[in-house]
C-alpha cells in the first residue's frame, strides 16, 4: 500500500538562481516530524511499503518546466508538486488562512476577517489539491491530509474515490461558541468537508469534542463515542498528541558554545523559542519576566531572557504591530534594568538550525513556553527531549496541547503576568533532584509516545476503519443489480405488498412535523402504486390518524397512526384499533412533560387519543440532550408497571401502549394474503423490528443509517422516492 501525504506545503522548497532551478528540504514541525516517520517506511516490512507526498513548491513555476520539476522532485524527495500560482497562493494563505481561520481557531476574533473572496480562493485552492490528487490515486492508496489549509479537500475526494481517507488538524479546534461566529457557508461546509474523511485526528481530546460539538449542532448529525455513522459508511473522529523523534534531540551531538552547568559566579539562562504570532503571547511572556525583575532584585545580573522569536508571515498587519510592541518591550527592559555588565533579554529575531537549537535547549536552565493557545507546541517536547543530564525547568502554558502530556513541567496560565513571574522564580530555584525527577517521567513518556507511533497509530486507525465500513457498506450497498432484480421480482409476483414508514421516508423529517404534509407529486406515485393490479401499499406512521386523514386520507392505501393504535385498510375507510387500549395513563405523563416543556424553550407537546409525543427539533441541542435523558428516565420509573412503553426517536420521545410495535404490525397486514413479493422501507430506529420480521425473501431498505436490521442502505429520503418511482415506471 501506498501512502499519501497532502499539505498546504510540500517539503522541499524550489528556488530559482542563476538560470537554475534549485531544491532544498522545507522547514516545519510537519516536515520535520513526518519526514522522520516516512525514513522509517522505507526500511518498514509491513503492509505500508511507499509514500508519496504533495503540496505547492514554494515558487510559480512555467508550464514549460512543470515535467522538468515534477521529475526532480520525485526522484530525490519521492514528493509531487500541486502547481499553483503564486498570487493564489497568497490569496489564499495571506487570506482565508490567516485572516480567519488562524486568528478564529485561535480565539482572536477581533483579529479575525470575513470576505467573500476569500471563502472562494480557499475554496478553489482545495478543488485544485483535489483534481492533481485524482491523476493520480491508485486503487490501494492511503489519502492522509494535513492542517487547515485543505479543510475542504477531504469531502471533495470523498464524491470521487472510495480510498480510506485521513484528516490531521495540527492547530485548535476551537468551542462551538467560537466556532459558531464564522459567517456565510463556509461554516457548515468545513465540518461537511472534514467528514468526507474516514479519521479525523486532532491533538487533544478538547479539541475532538469541540469538533463533534459543532457537528451535532449545526449539522444535526449526532455520534456515539467519537464514532459518526453516515449514510454509506462510518467515519470516526480520535486524539492523537503528535510526538516528535526523541532519539533524534536526545542523542544529537551539538557544540556546546557554554557551559551546561554554570558556577555560581555565571548568569543562568532562560530560554524562549516561538514563531513570531501573537496567538503565542510573547509580549506577556516578556511583561511576566519584567514582573519577575522587580520583585526578585536579587536575581539581578545573575540570569538573562534568550529571547528566539522566528520570523513568520511578514506581510500580515498584525505581525508588523507585534514585531514593533517586541522591539518596544525589550528595550525599555533593558533600559530598565540592565547595565554595561548585564543585558536582561537578548534578543535574536532569526531562525537557527537544528543543531543550534538543541545547543541553546541544553545551555538553558529554563524554557519558558507560554503561549495563550497553540495546537501542540513541539518545542517543549523538543527542549524535554534534548536534556541528556536531565537539569533544566520547562514552564508550559496549560492552552497548549503539550500540556496535556508534560504533566511534570511548571504549567501556568499564560493571561497571569504574575504567575509567569512566580514561575520564573520556582523553576531557577527547583532542587536539582526535583529537576532530574520531573524530566525523566517526561522523557519516559516522550520517548515511548514518539513521532512515529503517533503516525503508525493513526493510519492503522485508519485502515481498520475504512476496512469495517467497507465490509459493512458492501453488505448493504444497494447496487443497480439489486435494482434490476427488485423491478424483475415486482413485475412476476402474483401477490405484492409495500410497507413504507412516513416521516423520513416519504417526506424529509422537519423541525415543524405540522409542515411535512405530502406533495402532489408524492400523492399521485402512492396513488398509480396502489393502483396497480395486485399491489397493497402500507404507510406506517406515528402521527396522529386525524393528520392522516386530512393529508393521505383520499388514497385508497392501507394506513396505520400512532404507531399502530389505529389501523384502515385501503377498502374500507373507517378506523380502527389494533388491539383494546388504555388512556387512563395519559395525564400523569402529560404532567410531567409539561414541567420539562417549561425548562426547556422550544420544546412542545403533541397529545394523541393513544400517544403523546415530546418533541425538542427547535430545542438547543446540548440543553435537549441532558433533559432527553432525565425526561426518558422519569417516564421509564412512572411507567414500568403498567402497560405503556417510553420510545425514543429521533428529537422525540412518544410514550404509547405497549405490545404495538412495527414487527406486530408487518405480520397483521401480512396475514392479509400470501404474498410473493413483500418490500419495507423505514428510516427510525422503530423500524428495526419491521424489518425482523419480514420472509427471508423480502426486501428491506433503511434510509440514511449502515447500521441495521434491513438488508440494504438508501443514502438519501429522496432514494426511498426514486426507488418507488422506479417499481411505479415498471
Amino acid at each position: 500500500m501506498r501512502l499519501i501525504i497532502v499539505s498546504n506545503r510540500m517539503p522541499v522548497v524550489v528556488s530559482h538562481k542563476n538560470g537554475d532551478y534549485q531544491l532544498a528540504k522545507g522547514a516545519g514541525g510537519l516536515v520535520s516530524g513526518l519526514s522522520d516517520f516516512l525514513k522509517s517506511i522505507e526500511k518498514s516490512e509491513s503492509d505500508l511499503n511507499d509514500y508519496l507526498w504533495m503540496g505547492w513548491p514554494g515558487m510559480d513555476i512555467p508550464k514549460k518546466d512543470e515535467d522538468l520539476i515534477r521529475g526532480k522532485i520525485l526522484e530525490k524527495f519521492n514528493a509531487a508538486p500541486v502547481f499553483l500560482s503564486q498570487e493564489l497562493m497568497d490569496k489564499v494563505y495571506f487570506g482565508f488562512c490567516n485572516k480567519t481561520i488562524w486568528p478564529l481557531f485561535h480565539y482572536f476574533p477581533t483579529y479575525a476577517k470575513f470576505r467573500n473572496y476569500y471563502w472562494s480562493e480557499y475554496k478553489k485552492l482545495n478543488e485544485i489539491f483535489r483534481d492533481e490528487l485524482l491523476k493520480i490515486i491508485e486503487p490501494d492508496d492511503i489519502i492522509w491530509v494535513h492542517d487547515y489549509h485543505l479543510m475542504l479537500l477531504p469531502g471533495m475526494l470523498r464524491e470521487a474515490v472510495s480510498n480510506p481517507i485521513g484528516f490531521f488538524l495540527h492547530i485548535p479546534f476551537p468551542s462551538y461558541e467560537m466556532y459558531r461566529t464564522l459567517p456565510g457557508d463556509g461554516r457548515n461546509q468545513i465540518l461537511e468537508g472534514l467528514l468526507g474523511a474516514d479519521l479525523v485526528g486532532f491533538h487533544t481530546h478538547d479539541y475532538s469534542q469541540y469538533y463533534l460539538t459543532s457537528v451535532r449542532r449545526l449539522l444535526g448529525v449526532e455520534n456515539h463515542m467519537g464514532q459518526i455513522t453516515l449514510p454509506d459508511r462510518a467515519a470516526k473522529v480520535d486524539t492523537f498528541p503528535m510526538g516528535i523523534d526523541f532519539e533524534k534531540f536526545n542523542g544529537m551531538k551539538v557544540c556546546e558554545k557554554a557551559p551546561r552547568k554554570p558556577g555560581a559566579e555565571e548568569m543562568k539562562m532562560v530560554l524562549s523559542v516561538d514563531r513570531l504570532d501573537y496567538s503565542k503571547g510573547i509580549a506577556r511572556r516578556l511583561q511576566g519576566f519584567e514582573i519577575f525583575l522587580k520583585e526578585n532584585p536579587q536575581w539581578h545580573e545573575k540570569v538573562f531572557l534568550n529571547m528566539i522569536v522566528v520570523p513568520s508571515r511578514t506581510k500580515v498587519s498584525s505581525y508588523f504591530a507585534l514585531k514593533r510592541r517586541l522591539d518596544e518591550l525589550v528595550g525599555m527592559i533593558n533600559g530598565a534594568f540592565g547595565n554595561i555588565r548585564w543585558t536582561p533579554v537578548v534578543y535574536q529575531y532569526t531562525s537557527l538550525p537544528h543543531s543550534e537549537l538543541i545547543a541553546q535547549y541544553r545551555n538553558s536552565n529554563v524554557a519558558l513556553l507560554t503561549p495563550l493557545r497553540d495546537g501542540m507546541n513541539l518545542v517543549a517536547k523538543e527542549y524535554v527531549a534534548s536534556l541528556t543530564d536531565k537539569k533544566g525547568m520547562l514552564i508550559l502554558s496549560e492552552f497548549t496541547g503539550a500540556a496535556k502530556e508534560l504533566g511534570e513541567a511548571i504549567i501556568i496560565n499564560p493571561n497571569s503576568r504574575g504567575a509567569i513571574a512566580n514561575a520564573i522564580k520556582g523553576a531557577l530555584e527547583m532542587p536539582e533532584e526535583e529537576q532530574i525527577k520531573r524530566n525523566e517521567l517526561m522523557q519516559k513518556r516522550l520517548k515511548r509516545y514518539n513521532v512515529f507511533r503517533w503516525a503508525d497509530d493513526f493510519v492503522n486507525t485508519l485502515v481498520n476503519i475504512r476496512k469495517d465500513s467497507q465490509e459493512t457498506s458492501k453488505k448493504k450497498k444497494y447496487t443497480p443489480e439489486i435494482a434490476d432484480n427488485l423491478v424483475k421480482d415486482f413485475k412476476k409476483a402474483k401477490n405484492r405488498i409495500i410497507i413504507v414508514n412516513y416521516d423520513g421516508t416519504l417526506v424529509p423529517y422537519q423541525e415543524d412535523p405540522a409542515i411535512a404534509e405530502p406533495g402532489e407529486n408524492l400523492l399521485n406515485l402512492l396513488e398509480e402504486l396502489q393502483g396497480k393490479e395486485n399491489t397493497d401499499l402500507v404507510i406506517l406512521s406515528g402521527r396522529s390518524r386525524n393528520d392522516l386523514d386530512k393529508w393521505l386520507g383520499k388514497l385508497p392505501v392501507g394506513l396505520t397512526a400512532e404507531h399502530g393504535a389505529w389501523l384502515r385498510s385501503g377498502t374500507n375507510p373507517a378506523w380502527e384499533l389494533f388491539k383494546p387500549l388504555s388512556a387512563d395513563w395519559k395525564q400523569d405523563v402529560m404532567d410531567i412533560l409539561e414541567m420539562y416543556t417549561d425548562r426547556l424553550p422550544g420544546s412542545y407537546i403533541e397529545e394523541k387519543e393513544y400517544s403523546v409525543t415530546w418533541n425538542f427539533f427547535k430545542a438547543d441541542v446540548e440543553q435537549a440532550d441532558f433533559l432527553a435523558r432525565e425526561v426518558n428516565d422519569h417516564l421509564v420509573s412512572i411507567t414500568e408497571n403498567i402497560n405503556v412503553q417510553v420510545m425514543q426517536g429521533y428529537k422525540v420521545i412518544e410514550v404509547a401502549n405497549s405490545g404495538i410495535n412495527k414487527g406486530e404490525l408487518a405480520t397483521y397486514w401480512l396475514s392479509k394474503k400470501k404474498y410473493d413479493y413483500v418490500l419495507a422501507i423505514g428510516a427510525g430506529w422503530s423500524d428495526e423490528l419491521l424489518f425482523q420480521t419480514l420472509p427471508e425473501c423480502g426486501y428491506s431498505f433503511k434510509v440514511g443509517q449502515i447500521q441495521t436490521q434491513a438488508k440494504y442502505v438508501l443514502k438519501k429520503q429522496q432514494d426511498a422516492i426514486k426507488l418507488l418511482e422506479m417499481l411505479k415506471e415498471s
